[in-house]
């Protein structure tokens, strides 16, 4: 996976689970990205070179203080560092929230306008910008910590609101829908 000017794109991830970053290091890898993984904001803010990344990726147990210090320190070096905020603990969602920044930068121009829940009909529903080949996936974590994934649809879709219905109910937990059209991601938190 490579930046607009064709270099692979490089991600540094901050966060505190070692196994998470483990396994999502390896994803992006796999992706051909170049990857460092860190564990401690401190040493992120004084040992490394903002100008030596891309993208940083931080986990949501990277909070407060130490986490806008360690921003402001490495954008002081790089004033083009994307932040990806990472949603869940779930290493595919993490790989797509990476893949998001690289391949749809700009939301006014994605094909994919907006997505959501309806939990009246159990349905997602996405608005397309232009007729796209889809891969819809429901991501879920439970209320103890477990990761659920739901294909949810995989196939062609025409342009305007798409209605999905998904064959059994969603429990509960974080809901994030993965949406992969023409070879760019979307995430969507949804409700």
């Amino acid at each position: 996976m490579t930046t607009e000017i064709g270099t692979p794109a490089r991600v540094l991830l901050v966060g505190k689970r070692v196994r998470v970053l483990d396994e999502l290091g390896r994803a992006l890898r796999e992706a051909g990205m170049v990857v460092r993984e860190e564990t401690d904001a401190e040493r992120v803010r004084y040992g490394i070179d903002g100008a030596s990344i891309d993208i940083l990726a931080l986990g949501r147990a990277v909070t407060g203080p130490k986490r806008d210090r360690m921003i402001d320190a490495l954008k002081a070096q790089n004033p083009t560092l994307r932040v990806v905020d990472g949603l869940a603990p779930i290493p595919s969602l993490l790989v797509a929230q990476i893949r998001e920044v690289v391949t749809a930068p700009n939301r006014d121009i994605r094909i994919i306008g907006a997505a959501a829940y309806e939990s009246g009909d159990n349905s997602i529903v996405l608005v397309l910008r232009r007729p796209a080949n889809v891969d819809v996936r429901l991501h879920r974590l439970d209320p103890l910590y477990r990761v659920h994934l739901t294909d949810v649809y995989t196939g062609p879709l025409d342009r305007g609101r798409q209605r999905l219905p998904l064959g059994r109910r969603v429990g509960r937990g974080e809901r994030f829908l993965v949406v992969e059209a023409d070879g760019e991601t979307t995430v969507h938190q949804l409700g």
